[in-house]
């Protein structure tokens, strides 16, 4: 009798040393699990973050690109008030675009508009270009006017140099008629263009304007600056009255 209680109490902690040695063992393979999914899950999202970065960088060859800063350095010149303008880094360095306009001077019939471009590499300002148009001895209403938010920064051939582009509308006129319009772009020095008239549609009457002059500089141009420039003109180059 004895040396069966014996047996069965030795069964018994037999059944309890395995219960506890499965349920560690499965508690440790759950842990296993969680590190290795989790670890999986670090590495895909490095790898992605890595992708993301490699292709921003790869792609746009711009870096801390940030529009209407409204911080200019002392260094940075300009007539007028800005109206647009966007800074962003390159392989010229530091860059900066500010659009500028001056009022009208009512008497003389004037109002000009400007352009620049800036760049800062150790320190050093550059002024890399500049543009000016004004509107002079207009006896009637004057428009010399940036087109809002066409201000854009690109690097469309991925060469690590950025193109800017905008558009501005202009007029000296006592009527109801399409303002002239152009689109400038610039990659480093180098200016393209395109020239014309802003589509006017006038509920009742018509349609009138919208010519579009492409300036030959785009001919030397990679395809898809001109392609980029016709796409902002389209964009912008509408205007409707009566509607």
């Amino acid at each position: 009798m004895k040396i069966i209680t014996i047996v069965f109490s030795v069964f018994i902690l037999s059944l309890a040393c395995n219960k506890d040695r499965g349920t560690n063992q499965n508690a440790e393979t759950q842990k296993d699990t969680a590190t290795q999914t989790k670890q999986n899950m670090q590495a895909t999202t490095n790898s992605a973050s890595t992708m993301q970065e490699a292709d921003s960088s790869d792609k746009t060859g711009i870096e801390n690109l940030v529009y209407d800063t409204g911080k200019l350095s002392d260094e940075i010149k300009y007539s007028g008030k800005i109206v647009a303008d966007a800074s962003w880094n390159d392989k010229n360095g530091e860059n900066m675009v500010i659009i500028t306009e001056t009022p009208v001077k009512e008497l003389s019939g004037y109002k000009e508009l400007f352009g620049y471009h800036y760049t800062n590499n150790n320190g050093e300002t550059k002024l890399l270009w500049k543009i000016n148009d004004f509107i002079e001895e207009c006896p009637v209403d004057i428009t010399l006017k940036y087109i809002e938010n066409s201000l854009i920064i690109t690097d469309l051939n991925n060469n690590g140099i950025a193109e800017s582009s905008f558009l501005y509308r202009m007029s000296c006129k006592g009527d109801v008629s399409p303002d002239d319009m152009k689109l400038l772009m610039h990659e480093g020095e180098t200016k393209y263009a395109i020239r014309g008239q802003m589509k006017l549609t006038i509920k009742g009457e018509g349609t009138y304007g919208g010519e579009m002059k492409i300036d030959p500089s785009f001919d030397k141009a990679p395809k898809e600056f001109l392609d980029h420039a016709k796409d902002e003109w389209n964009k912008y180059r509408e205007e409707k009255v009566g509607y």
